[in-house]
């Protein structure tokens, strides 16, 4: 007898909030409007046995998943991400809070190479509105690379973060958790 299986379906919207969290701090910024993520795989090569034109076996090939390049889009400029995901250096005015620069890595030194979990909140929603639940997706042992800076009249400048997630062997690349709540360290210094 065939067993009928009940679905979980969850409507989700919105990048409500986004989370990087390194060992020594959280990051969190409402101010992204999409992520996007691609499976990253090592392909096998199929093994056959051909004699003389013709195929006596076929051994199938197996993918193994390595982990997701991610594509971030924030929608301001932020030199403390900037500095999680590429390094380089920020100056602050004599307040020590307020930014004066922000100086990319020397040409000829890596990018940095700190390792982070993404973590990208987005609404449940239901057929009257939002559920008050959240899908959390967490992403673990990212890293970042070098941000591209694009400018145009009229528009507003936004980042787009280029990040590699790429877990240890036996580790999920990525997890999903439903919450009742966005964490509490969610307030960002342009909210007040």
């Amino acid at each position: 007898m065939t067993t009928i299986k009940k679905l979980n379906q969850l409507p989700l919207s919105d990048v409500c909030l986004v989370r990087i969290v390194t060992k020594d701090a959280i990051y969190p910024f409402k101010t992204s409007d999409e992520i996007s993520s691609e499976q990253v795989v090592s392909e096998g090569e199929e093994q056959t046995l051909k004699i003389k034109g013709v195929i006596y076996a076929n051994r199938e090939a197996k993918n193994t998943v390595l982990g997701y390049d991610l594509t971030l889009n924030d929608n301001v400029m932020c030199p403390e991400l900037l500095i999680v995901t590429q390094g380089g250096k920020i100056t602050y005015d004599t307040d020590g809070t307020t930014v004066k620069k922000y100086e990319a890595p020397p040409v000829g030194e890596n990018t940095s190479t700190e390792k982070f979990e993404l973590e990208v909140y987005s609404s449940v929603v239901g057929t009257e509105g939002d559920t008050g639940q959240y899908a959390l997706v967490t992403f673990p042992n990212c890293t970042g690379s070098s941000v591209p800076l694009t400018f145009k009249d009229g528009e507003y400048y936004s980042n787009s973060y280029p990040i590699k997630s790429r877990p240890p062997r036996g580790v999920s690349p990525f997890t999903i958790d439903l919450v009742d709540a966005l964490p509490e360290d969610t307030v960002n210094t342009t909210d007040a």
